[in-house]
């Protein structure tokens, strides 16, 4: 549980020097969605299984097999050996210092699409209730079963996303690029390593309509045509700023609720995590921890 709520952002380690032991404490987004009075402390809302998996993703990213997977393969088809191929190539290609072991990589596999799949056809019955509580990252249908005991990969998973959640997506990869014009293309928002597209499996049409839906209440944010055909998502505020407040307003206006302001996280995670490094600079998966 250390490791997962911290490769979610939901927990962050003080580190208090060499040889000390260090203090795990909530983000302030892990105040902001599971606190009592949070956005959903639950989990009740696909929605935040897909802030979640948003979340997981985004650097600094401590699970380097599904930083792979989403962002980085161009398997549609998830077989297991591939799979562990294609991430020893990108391990070698990003020059880590030491390789991946096979049986890391085996078991971080298998964990990955036992989390994003539901149990095999001869459990049902029984895993509308279990699959829940055990599996509940299946319910966002981002992967199904193969007979060969690898998965498949949803293109389309995306269209079940709430906007809010796609637009907050958006405006937060956004801000990870230099002072822009105020502006991006939808084409890079859905192609982009790392983007909104490839992590949230969106088509098209899902994010312009889920783009367009968010705009129609904040003015600050436009889907327009540039004249030469090219789609961009226009906004006057910052980036970051603007997403939160977006995310915010859908589930009810917590931070004003609670008092807490997910702003601070990036400070705190900034000099606690200043030596971590994103997937593919340094290998850091949940079995070598």
């Amino acid at each position: 549980m250390r490791f997962w709520s911290s490769a979610f952002k939901l927990t962050d380690e003080i580190r208090h020097g060499p040889g000390r032991p260090s203090d795990v404490v909530a983000t302030t987004r892990g105040w902001w969605l599971l606190d009592e009075d949070g956005a959903d402390p639950y989990l009740e809302e696909d929605g935040s299984l897909f802030l979640l998996h948003w979340w997981l993703l985004a650097p600094p990213c401590l699970v380097p097999a599904w930083f792979y997977v989403f962002c980085l393969s161009p398997f549609s088809h998830l077989k297991p050996e591939l799979l562990n191929s294609g991430i020893q190539h990108a391990a070698a290609a990003a020059r880590w210092k030491r390789s991946p072991e096979a049986a890391t990589l085996h078991r971080d596999i298998r964990c990955l699409i036992r989390m994003y799949t539901p149990g095999s056809t001869h459990e049902l019955p029984r895993t509308t209730l279990e699959d829940l509580a055990d599996r509940p990252f299946s319910a966002l249908g981002m992967m199904s079963t193969a007979p060969d005991g690898g998965a498949h990969l949803s293109p389309s998973a995306g269209a079940r996303a709430p906007a809010a959640v796609v637009t907050y997506a958006c405006l937060d990869y956004v801000s990870r690029f230099p002072p822009a014009a105020g502006s991006v293309s939808l084409g890079r928002l859905l192609h982009d390593d790392a983007g909104p597209g490839r992590v949230l499996r969106l088509q098209p049409a899902s994010l312009r309509r889920a783009l367009k839906a968010v705009a129609a209440r904040h003015p600050e944010l436009q889907v327009t045509d540039t004249g030469d055909g090219t789609e961009v998502l226009a906004f006057t505020r910052p980036p970051l700023a603007l997403a939160r407040d977006v995310l915010d307003e859908s589930y009810g206006h917590v931070r004003r609720r609670l008092d807490v302001h997910p702003e601070q996280d990036s400070r705190a995670t900034d000099s606690a995590r200043r030596d971590e490094q994103l997937a593919f600079d340094e290998p850091s998966t949940p079995n070598s921890r």
